[in-house]
């Protein structure tokens, strides 16, 4: 606990700036360019490919919260966890705002003067056949089965038919009966462009490459149809999936489902003028019932790695 005491209940910051859950001030220098993951244990392999790690913080009362500032090819970069779900990137996103954004001695916030570029690396289940275990998947958009994007509206929403389609065609389903409140945002769609190339570059193609709409779920089990034994759950994993292989414009297709893309998109993309964008690994395929092998795994989710830094770089030259 920091010495001290925060100047109030909103944005909770303590008199040298820190904040209280990322446990990070502006004086730390984070630089715009960011990786979120869940585990921590990702930051550090994100963080092997650095040129060399200048700063290295890790919150001991919230040790979710870890985070490793180096460069990359030259580009200054930072790899963090925030554990898993909606809530922690929605206080990850809001407090690294603040970072940028917010002079907790003048009490005053203004826009940050560089481009924010915000890549999610993280893992996923894919809900398509087709799509094979360890493939990249790219999300073009995320639909969110939570309810926290409601929370804040954008007064000016994105004109886009395909999310207002995405929004009505769900509640026609089960799946949008038991969550009314759902909402659709889009990634950039520069971070889309860059990471679909890069992949390519990197000879990812498909099927072990796919791009296409995110669905983020408010949990693992219940929310997305697991069968978990004397719990009686809202719809079955087939309700669960029939229901989301029917979202589709034209090529368009719900290819994963992962926790935390909806509010990142919202709050990124919708609210802040950042850009934000996303691509996992599959370590599941829910439609086969197949796991993913762990050393398996550990290769492919390496690659993701490299993708998301290479386009990383691109991005951070060209803002």
């Amino acid at each position: 606990m920091h010495k001290g005491k925060a100047k109030g209940s909103q944005l909770i910051i303590y008199p040298d700036g820190t904040l209280y859950h990322i446990d990070l001030k502006r004086s730390d220098n984070i630089p715009p360019n960011i990786f979120l993951v869940g585990a921590a244990e990702r930051v550090n392999a994100i963080a092997k490919y650095f040129d060399s790690a200048q700063f290295k913080h890790q919150n001991k009362a919230r040790p979710e919260f870890y985070i490793i500032c180096g460069t990359y090819k030259g580009i200054p970069m930072a790899a963090m966890s925030c554990g898993i779900g909606v809530a922690a990137i929605e206080i990850a996103l809001i407090e690294l705002r603040a970072l940028w954004e917010f002079d907790h001695e003048k009490n005053q916030w203004s826009d940050i003067s560089a481009p924010v570029n915000i890549i999610r690396v993280g893992t996923a289940g894919a809900v398509l056949k087709e799509i094979p275990l360890g493939a990249l998947a790219i999300s073009r958009y995320s639909l969110g089965l939570d309810n926290l994007g409601n929370f804040y509206s954008s007064e000016h929403p994105i004109p886009d038919p395909v999310l207002k389609y995405i929004f009505l065609r769900l509640l026609q389903t089960k799946i949008g009966r038991v969550c009314p409140l759902s909402y659709v945002s889009p990634a950039n769609s520069k971070i889309v462009e860059v990471l679909s190339k890069v992949a390519g570059k990197l000879g990812e193609v498909e099927p072990f490459v796919a791009s296409g709409i995110t669905v983020a779920s408010p949990g693992f089990f219940g929310p997305e149809g697991r069968r978990i034994g004397g719990i009686k759950t809202a719809f079955s994993q087939s309700d669960f999936l029939e229901a989301l292989t029917s979202l589709k414009v034209g090529d368009l297709k719900v290819i994963n489902i992962e926790m935390e893309t909806s509010i990142l998109f919202r709050l990124a993309n919708e609210m802040l003028g950042y850009r934000a964008g996303a691509i996992c690994t599959v370590l599941d395929n829910l439609a086969s019932d197949q796991m993913i092998d762990a050393d398996y795994a550990a290769e492919r989710i390496d690659r993701c790695i490299l993708v998301a830094l290479e386009a990383m770089v691109e991005l951070a030259n060209n803002p």
